[in-house]
């Protein structure tokens, strides 16, 4: 992904940084969650952080994978603890960081009104090929892809891109990504739910969307 991202994305730089570092009210029940070196950001009241013998699962699942395990998961209420009822649902919020050198990426206050048409559109292609390449890779199938967006969230230019995913007969998964650059490293956020558990998730994870902030600036 990350070279992908460097030899097609060529935005423009400018001086100023917009964003907000006001956090959002709290919701009762709800959690900050700090990350090291990134920032932070706000989980609902029935999710929780991977962690434990289910997180050791998914790390030796990465692991055969061969990419690295993400820095914070958050999952539906109940897996860490194997309970039965926490698997007749799916959510899951990820933060990922890839780290290069200084330079590497534009800074988190690039200007995104530079970003012509022509660009996005051949950005969005490749994401769309890797994208469908990747999920194959893994036994699942894009059923939807939604075109790329450059835009601005929580006062951060990102690249947010969206799809339906599917695995076997399973219920389709609404996946949400967007991409914070940071001079050195490359942020990662993605949301991911079942559409037909709309009602459970989206709201929340809304929510977590606006909550999350990057403070590290580099």
């Amino acid at each position: 992904m990350k070279v992908l991202f460097l030899s097609l994305v060529f935005f423009t730089a400018v001086n100023t940084f917009s964003q907000s570092q006001a956090a959002q009210a709290l919701l009762s029940g709800w959690k900050r969650i700090y990350i090291r070196n990134v920032g932070y950001i706000d989980m609902p009241s029935n999710m929780e952080v991977q962690a434990g013998t289910y997180q050791e699962i998914m790390n030796n699942y990465y692991n055969r994978l061969e990419i690295d395990a993400p820095q914070l998961v958050f999952q539906q209420k109940g897996l860490n603890s194997n309970s039965v009822s926490s698997f007749q649902t799916y959510g899951r919020v990820l933060v990922e960081t890839q780290i290069g050198n200084y330079g590497d990426f534009q800074p988190l206050s690039f200007n995104i009104t530079t970003v012509t048409a022509s660009e996005i559109n051949e950005i969005n292609l490749n994401f769309k090929q890797k994208t469908k390449s990747d999920l194959a890779s893994i036994g699942h199938t894009m059923i939807e892809w939604y075109p790329l967006k450059v835009k601005k969230v929580n006062g951060l230019p990102c690249i947010h891109v969206s799809y339906k995913r599917q695995l076997g007969s399973n219920p389709i998964v609404l996946v949400n990504y967007y991409i914070f650059q940071n001079n050195d490293r490359m942020h990662s956020l993605t949301l991911s739910y079942r559409i037909s558990e709309s009602g459970i998730w989206k709201t929340n994870f809304d929510r977590i969307l606006t909550s999350f902030r990057i403070t590290n600036v580099k």
